[in-house]
């Protein structure tokens, strides 16, 4: 009985474990903006190679170069 109960419990913690993280994945600080480099590498089912972009991803944000905020 206490196998199961500890193997419930192991579950449940990997289950939480889980969604947290791919709850947190991907979500950026800003907006991509409807045809920059970036749109155009999401539409089609990748991520921006672009060094400005990439380094803004690894902070959590998105290019403020190649989507600029509007004015």
């Amino acid at each position: 009985m206490k196998f199961v109960k500890v193997l419930a419990a192991v579950a449940f913690a990997v289950a939480l474990s889980a969604s947290l993280a791919l709850a947190a994945d991907k979500k950026l600080e800003g907006t991509i903006k409807d045809g920059s480099c970036c749109d155009k590498a999401k539409k089609a089912g990748k991520e921006c190679a672009h060094k400005c972009c990439v380094e803004a991803a690894k902070d959590g944000k998105v290019c403020a170069k190649c989507n600029p905020e509007k004015k």
